[in-house]
């Protein structure tokens, strides 16, 4: 038997004292602690202080009675825990009613059995106290089901009820036990389309005693949809089985993973699907046209100039562009008679995509007509150009796209993509703004470049096919040699020695064209050296920068090292920079320019005339010389406008207080009015062609 402990606590309630004395009488008082009460307000207030284990409770007592007394108790905060047991003189079965139904735990009758109270009392305390290592225990599960988002429930196969923990309530939207739960109004909560499933699965359970475990969606009581993962198991109690189940909230899982799969498979940005849903998309259209015998297209969108949106209003400017660029291809394509009435309000999430940056794609199927392709890309054109107001401002874009069709261009996606995109690069080279067809020329065209790109960087790599020939550039009055101009070569171990025209756009577009010029215009530098010393007369060496030199953000340090590596005087490097180089981007070209000039080399505009002459922007630039371009000078003896150009370009010059070269003079008749024009220095075949180094 288990015995009271020290700090077992009594509350002996009774308005007779002699009472009160008999009871501690009785009891080992060296195992407890006990306090008295002599009336009920009293050990009300004692019950507050002390929060007993356990009270003996006299009925009958004066104002309050042991009746009052219990229910006040019982209603107080631990009041639940605490043993009561009721002593009574009475022992009317309606008077035992009523003590239950206050709360009491226990009753006896007087007079008392002394001897017998002490092992009662012992009894009702060890009682007592499984009973509170119950309830701790089940608050502790409740807690931990609360947080876990997790509850309990079983079923006997017998009953209609289920016996469900608070959290299954909390969980559906109901006050923890509120109404008794059965299977058939569990039903009507849960998700109609998941009905069927949660209904043959039990059904399923009955028959076979086999548990289950599986995923529905339950109607909460707020209007939420709520997911539960229901898992069960089965026990025999008496060899009676019972379903036993846990189940848990996962709605915040499930919306983890849609988060997780909407980031794998959409643009957060224009909420479009992304390249790896597109390319899922375009390989499934593909099965199902050649499952049907039809056609589809592809269009590849890139927007034209989008990158100076980002740099000049920044990069929210450019985030603002492109969700509006989307909503207007959105917006045509619902307006397109080719897709249909039951095909439209499919393609925003199916059909449309944004592969990255700038780029968009659009999958046409089903299709009869090509040519209704090409108007649809030309309504994509015309609305793209419209103008767009963005952070406020007016701004203008267009649309460069590139077609490809299956099965005409590819029977694969990647195929078609490739295809596409070498069509939107044609039309990017082409001057942009427009639509272009892929064609099996323009594919052989993309493979030349691709193997010239590829043998290019190999050439950069090995170090020795890369060279610089130079062209003298003399003065038109007395035939001295005062400069030369470094022209980039490939001694290409095939195809012999190519000129920049054969692979200088495969060096500019492939990025490699910064790696080349920084290669030659160290190298330049160094043979200036040795040309000067060799000719008192040579007075510079003027190098070429490409518009995409010019504009990286490490051209300046490039110079810098170039001059600092040979020596040279910067007075004797000369830059000569194309006039579409400047232009970009205006504001940052002058301040580039001003930052060259203050190093000490000069600078010359090539080809001036044929690019975007402006007088208002050469006034503000730096600029030491200007060169005639071999178009103007090829028909300056024939031609009166070409000449009447060329006499401008001198005379600009001249006021300006700019030097003057004029470019590819083969004839001596070039030569003789470009010098009455009053040009400073020429340069052409008639003097000399390129010389490698070695014949310097």
């Amino acid at each position: 038997m288990t015995h009271a402990t020290a700090h077992d606590v009594i509350l002996i309630v009774d308005d007779d004292p002699v009472i009160r004395m008999l009871m501690r009488r009785a009891l080992n008082s060296s195992m407890i602690n006990i306090i008295e009460a002599s009336s009920g307000e009293e050990a009300i207030a004692l019950f507050s202080v002390h929060l007993p284990d356990l009270i003996l409770l006299d009925v009958s007592m004066d104002k309050m009675d042991g009746f009052e007394c219990c229910s006040v108790i019982r209603a107080m905060p631990e009041g639940e825990n605490v043993a009561i047991i009721m002593v009574t003189a009475l022992d009317q079965p309606d008077d035992i009613k009523k003590a239950f139904d206050v709360g009491a735990t226990d009753f006896m009758t007087k007079p008392v059995k002394w001897p017998l109270l002490n092992h009662r009392i012992q009894y009702v305390l060890k009682a007592n106290k499984t009973i509170k290592e119950l309830t701790k225990s089940k608050n502790k599960l409740a807690r931990a089901q609360s947080i876990a988002h997790l509850g309990s429930w079983e079923w006997d196969f017998k009953n209609k009820t289920l016996d469900c923990s608070d959290e299954v309530y909390r969980m559906i939207g109901m006050q923890p036990q509120e109404r008794e739960l059965t299977f058939a109004n569990l039903i009507e909560i849960v998700h109609p389309d998941d009905r069927e499933l949660l209904s043959q699965t039990v059904k399923n359970a009955l028959l076979t005693r086999e548990p289950y475990d599986i995923e529905y969606r339950v109607l909460h009581g707020n209007g939420d949809i709520i997911t539960l993962h229901d898992r069960t198991d089965i026990s025999y109690d008496y060899g009676e089985p019972k379903l036993n189940g846990t189940l848990h909230d996962i709605s915040n899982r499930k919306k983890s993973e849609q988060e997780i799969a909407y980031y794998a498979y959409f643009d957060t940005l224009t909420d479009l699907p992304n390249r790896r849903k597109f390319l899922l998309q375009l390989e499934s259209a593909i099965a199902l046209a050649k499952r049907h015998s039809t056609k589809l297209a592809l269009l590849f969108i890139d927007l034209d100039h989008f990158k100076r949106i980002n740099d000049t209003l920044g990069h929210k400017a450019g985030d603002e562009l492109l969700c509006e660029a989307a909503s207007r291809i959105k917006a045509i394509i619902r307006q397109a008679d080719i897709l249909g009435e039951s095909n439209q309000s499919d393609y925003d999430n199916n059909h449309i995509a944004r592969l990255g940056g700038d780029e968009f794609t659009l999958l046409l199927t089903e299709l009869e007509e090509f040519d209704s392709v090409a108007i649809i890309a030309q309504q994509l054109i015309d609305e793209l150009s419209k103008p767009y107001f963005i952070m406020g401002k007016q701004t203008f874009i267009s649309a460069s796209i590139g077609i490809s069709f299956y099965p005409n261009d590819g029977l694969s996606g990647d195929m078609l993509l490739q295809h596409a995109d070498t069509a939107m690069y044609e039309v990017k080279n082409n001057g942009k703004n427009g639509y272009q067809l892929f064609s099996h020329e323009m594919h052989k065209s993309l493979m030349d470049r691709l193997q010239i790109e590829a043998e290019l960087r190999e050439a950069i790599t090995h170090g020795d096919q890369l060279e610089l020939h130079y062209q003298p550039q003399v003065c038109a009055t007395n035939g001295h040699i005062v400069g030369y101009e470094a022209l980039l070569r490939w001694r290409h171990p095939r195809r012999g020695l190519l000129t920049p025209f054969d692979f200088i756009h495969i060096a500019e577009s492939s990025g490699l064209i910064i790696v080349i010029g920084e290669w030659a215009l160290l190298e330049a530098c160094k043979k200036a050296k040795s040309l000067c010393a060799a000719n008192s007369h040579v007075k510079r060496i003027a190098v070429n920068l490409s518009a995409l030199q010019f504009n990286h953000p490490n051209i300046l340090t490039h110079v810098q090292h170039a001059l600092t590596q040979t020596g040279l005087p910067p007075r004797m490097l000369e830059l000569e920079i194309t006039e579409s180089a400047i232009i970009d981007n205006v504001d940052d070209a002058i301040l580039l320019l001003f930052k060259l000039k203050k190093l000490g080399v000069n600078l010359a505009i090539d080809d001036f005339g044929t690019g975007y002459s402006s007088l208002n922007y050469l006034k503000n630039f730096p600029i030491d010389t200007l060169k005639i371009d071999k178009s103007f000078v090829d028909g300056i003896v024939n031609n009166q406008k070409d000449a009447a150009i060329a006499r401008t370009i001198i005379q600009l010059a001249l006021n300006l207080g700019l030097s003057t070269i004029a470019e590819g003079v083969e004839y001596i008749e070039q030569s003789e009015l470009l010098t009455s024009m009053g040009c400073n220095d020429l340069q052409g075949y008639l003097f000399a062609k390129p010389i490698p180094s070695t014949q310097l």
